[in-house]
């Protein structure tokens, strides 16, 4: 996983307290904390930015060939 606030790459899986340890939310948190500076990052929403990232290519490729 890669953060979105410090963009240090880690595998958030190896990680000991992934979320609920560090942000005090002990109850349904599945926010992976960065090791590097603590910010919570959102697997679902990593998925949301790759589809908005795909859809952007898309669109600049249409724009490039036309």
């Amino acid at each position: 996983m890669k953060c979105r606030m410090c963009g240090f790459e880690f595998d958030e899986n190896a990680l000991e307290n992934r979320g609920c340890a560090s942000c005090g939310k002990h109850s349904n948190c599945n926010q992976i904390h960065c090791p590097n500076c603590g910010f919570a990052n959102s697997p679902e929403l990593d998925e949301e930015f790759e589809f908005i990232n795909k859809l952007k290519e898309r669109f600049r490729k249409r724009r490039s060939a036309n």
